[in-house]
């Protein structure tokens, strides 16, 4: 497999896991639609970090 779709796999993989891994680490109880955004822009920036760090 070329390198470029083992990296959009691994960013794929990290973007689920920090999106669905933040609301067991957050915790709220009621739903927020400010927490709920967070979460969604910290996976795609971790996402993103591993596109960035993961590049030769």
């Amino acid at each position: 497999m070329p390198d470029k779709i083992k990296r959009g796999i691994g960013s794929i993989l990290v973007f689920l896991a920090i999106y669905f891994l933040a609301d067991f680490m957050i915790g709220t109880p009621t739903y927020d639609v400010y927490v709920k955004s967070m979460e969604y822009l910290a996976a795609v920036i971790g996402a993103g970090c591993y596109w960035i760090g993961s590049k030769d």
